[in-house]
């Protein structure tokens, strides 16, 4: 009996054989789906594979392009996944555009139009993605270069006024603005538009909700604002621009070459997704180049997208501040993970990571956010143990990784730089009220973050429970690390912040009580100007943080502490932080020497940055030993021959002692002070004129301005300048223009002498210099002293800075 059963079942096993193995199918361009999918006699679609696979089944797809979207029937197993996967060897493009079959005719000289009934918001050339037409134009063959014009006087919720308006019809088309502190954007129908004057929109940009934490509406349109328009006839005139006038439904394109689009291949994108795996499991995508189209995983379990190429994943045209569309790439459910991938050229964010222990790795994610709204190009926000690990993410119009509400985080060994292209105060890694329950960021190189106010690793306010370690932060255009408040039990430690106006700093919203309380930052190498006292740097007092073993040391090109340098076995031990230190204690900054040597970023695709930070304290400075290079101006009233005065003690001229000849002639009103400060002579305004240098450089730039200047008088009008510099157009204060104004400026109180300091990276002018009055025009005069003053056309390494200031500090009594 027991013999009869066992013969049984292995004829059972026998008959089965064929459905326990797993299938090869196979797709090819010139297949069919009436095929049986071999290698022979391939299938035409991959959903036709997609429809019959089952766990453990692969398809290989053959070289070509497929305009569909693809949705497997079932899910893998663990151990069997579905496979998609490109022939070895073969490039197979899953597309979400279609070819644009139309019979072109001229419209007017390179423009050409056609007739179509078609529906679209993105069009190709030669795979190419063409500009919707625009004013002002923007370069074809960079989204990030997006050029923009300025809102004039006048502008408000309701309308945008600008004397440069373009002439043409623009109603009905739409306007991107950046209103108010430009942190995103909104779009807007135009209406009763008037060139060379302004125009109306079509509903209000004023919010329902106000903002609690400003005394100002940090939304509200204002002049300075950036903004484009684009979506009409009357802006296409440039090549590589298009148009589709949906109610006469014709065409217009401009091709790149000006040839006529018959001799181009055009394609207009009419799918979202290329797979929709949506509430699958242990599916797999190998090799695939997906255009125009992207891969939504939500809810989906364990599955894997390894090697592909994904470029212009999603694209629209409408934004509201911070209501944009959900990202087309999507992962959320558990247990995901994007390896080794490519993902470039999105108008929000790349990817985004929700759920539970989904990851990012090896992967390379560029030009994300080409908008400019609120989207980071990798988003994790409100995700639970996302990873973003060895990626390289740069070129993106906000922050570059996003971690708002996303706890247990990892973002680590990751090259990440150029964020903040298209915005205003972001950073490359950034979270707003977020607790963190121990996210991690580290071993990441964070820099050439130059977009206005961008900072390097960003926890903005009522964040807590980070922990930042042995990051590499350089060239942000303001703050390396910011902790603003409440910043509560973070620790910031053994990071390396070089080459950025302010290493670390702290922010307080209005009628809140500034507090870092449980935060502890050590161990850190802070090239830059570190004022302790300062509250702008750190909270100060009982709720203020843990400071210890934060310094500037000599450093090596590559960020390793150099022999000998006050870095090396300066710093505390912190458990899980600075395990495996060489020598007594471990060394202070990113790298410990003699150390193995960490590089962040993916390992592939020819991205890797090089790291170049090289650091040697400067020496105590004396006027023999003045730092040269690059200054341009150099005023000297202590240097009797330099200030030249008619007899009855009146200055006419003060001469430029730097040797670049930018001698300032002298308005009403100057007399040089014998022993006014220190024992030595200053120039003494009573506020009638001002002494005009000006153009010393008119591209924007970065510059370095120390000035020493004392009043000891109440007079004059509010808001005195002491040094500023001017475009010739824009306000004062707004880049690329800049302004030194004398303390509490509303108010005019005496104040003692002093030395000010102003500097940027990049952006401003060195144009229309005026000392002790409006670079703009004549007024705002200063009643007051100016005893010396250096201009340089390059941002001063900050001990450069500190040398000068304490050679100032010196000479002239200041503080």
């Amino acid at each position: 009996m027991q013999m009869g059963c066992s013969i049984w079942s292995i004829v059972v096993l026998l008959a089965t054989a064929p459905m326990l193995t797993a299938m090869e199918y196979y797709v090819s361009e010139r297949g069919s789906d009436e095929n049986p999918g071999t290698a022979e006699r391939p299938f035409r679609t991959i959903q036709r594979a997609a429809g019959a696979m089952k766990a453990g089944d692969t398809c290989h797809v053959g070289g070509g392009v497929y305009r569909e979207t693809v949705k497997p029937a079932a899910s893998g197993e663990p151990g069997k996944p579905l496979r998609f996967m490109a022939a070895s060897g073969e490039k197979a493009v899953v597309s979400g555009a279609d070819v644009l079959n139309a019979q072109w005719a001229v419209h007017k000289g390179a423009v050409y139009k056609a007739t179509t009934d078609g529906q679209f918001i993105q069009l190709f050339v030669d795979g190419r993605m063409m500009l919707e037409a625009r004013w002002p134009n923007s370069p074809l063959d960079d989204l990030m270069a997006m050029k923009r014009a300025s809102a004039g006087d006048g502008t408000d919720y309701e309308r945008l006024a600008d004397p440069n308006l373009p002439p043409g019809d623009w109603n009905g088309a739409w306007m991107l603005l950046w209103p108010g502190d430009r942190w995103t954007n909104a779009t807007r129908r135009i209406t009763d538009y008037q060139p060379g004057q302004g125009f109306r929109f079509d509903r209000t940009l004023e919010r329902e909700k106000k903002d609690k934490y400003h005394q100002h509406d940090p939304y509200k349109p204002r002049p300075g604002n950036p903004y484009i328009l684009f979506g009409r006839l009357a802006g296409l005139d440039a090549p590589g621009e298009w148009f589709l006038d949906v109610e006469t439904r014709t065409v217009y394109l401009w091709t790149p070459d000006g040839k006529s689009p018959a001799e181009h291949r055009v394609e207009v994108k009419q799918r979202d997704l290329a797979f929709d795996l949506k509430q699958l499991a242990h599916v797999e995508l190998h090799g695939l180049h997906i255009v125009a189209a992207a891969v939504d995983m939500t809810n989906s379990r364990h599955c894997l997208v390894e090697g592909c190429r994904v470029e212009y994943a999603d694209h629209f045209r409408e934004m509201d501040l911070y209501k944009t569309p959900s990202p087309r790439n999507t992962v959320s459910g558990e247990g995901n993970v994007w390896r080794r991938c490519l993902i470039a050229y999105c108008a929000g964010s790349a990817l985004r990571l929700a759920g539970k222990d989904n990851r990012l790795e090896n992967s390379i994610v560029h030009d994300a956010n080409y908008t400019g709204g609120s989207s980071g190009a990798v988003n994790i926000g409100s995700s639970d143990g996302s990873v973003v690990s060895r990626c390289s993410v740069f070129r993106g119009g906000r922050d570059l990784i996003q971690h708002d509400d996303a706890k247990r985080v990892r973002i680590e060994y990751n090259d990440i730089h150029h964020a903040n292209m298209l915005n205003h105060d972001a950073g490359a890694t950034y979270c707003w009220g977020t607790d963190g329950e121990g996210s991690v960021i580290a071993h990441n190189w964070v820099h050439d973050n130059m977009g206005e106010l961008t900072v390097g690793i960003y926890l903005d306010n009522f964040s807590k429970n980070f922990i930042v370690h042995h990051n590499v932060i350089w060239n942000c255009s303001n703050t390396g690390i910011r902790l603003n408040s409440d910043a509560l039990n973070h620790l910031v430690c053994n990071n390396t912040v070089a080459r950025c106006p302010r290493p670390i700093g702290t922010y307080t919203y209005t009628n809140y009580v500034p507090t870092q309380k449980g935060t502890r930052i050590l161990n850190n190498v802070f090239l830059g100007h570190l004022k302790e006292t300062d509250p702008h740097v750190f909270v100060q007092g009982e709720l203020g943080p843990e400071l210890r073993g934060n310094a500037y040391a000599a450093i090596a090109a590559d960020g390793v502490p150099t022999a000998g340098s006050a870095a090396v076995d300066a710093g505390m031990v912190v458990p899980g932080v600075t395990d495996g230190f060489v020598g007594k204690a471990p060394d202070l900054g990113a790298y410990e020497r003699g150390a193995a040597y960490w590089r962040p970023g993916a390992d592939w695709g020819g991205v890797q940055s090089k790291l170049d930070i090289e650091f040697s304290p400067q020496p105590p400075i004396t006027e023999a030993t003045m730092i040269r290079r690059g200054l341009r101006l150099w005023l000297d009233a202590n240097d009797r021959a330099t200030v030249e005065a008619v007899a009855d003690g009146r200055v006419t001229r003060w001469l430029d002692k730097s040797g670049e000849g930018h001698h300032a002639p002298a308005g009403e009103g100057f007399t040089l002070a014998a022993n006014a400060l220190n024992g030595k002579p200053v120039v003494r305004s009573i506020g009638k004129g001002n002494l005009r240098v000006g153009t010393i450089r008119a591209e924007p730039g970065p510059v370095t301005a120390l000035v020493v200047s004392q009043n000891q008088d109440v007079g004059g009008a509010a808001w005195q300048r002491i040094l500023g510099s001017w475009s010739g157009q824009g306000k004062e204060w707004v880049t690329p223009n800049w302004l030194i104004m004398r303390p509490n400026a509303s108010q005019v109180q005496p104040y003692a002498a002093q030395v000010f300091v102003h500097q940027a990276l990049d952006g401003v002018v060195i144009d229309h210099v005026t000392l002790f009055g409006a670079p703009s025009a004549a007024h705002q005069f200063l009643v007051g002293d100016i005893a010396e003053a250096l201009l340089y056309d390059r941002f001063l390494r900050f001990d450069e800075t500190l040398a000068i200031e304490a050679y100032l500090q010196k000479k002239w009594g200041a503080k």
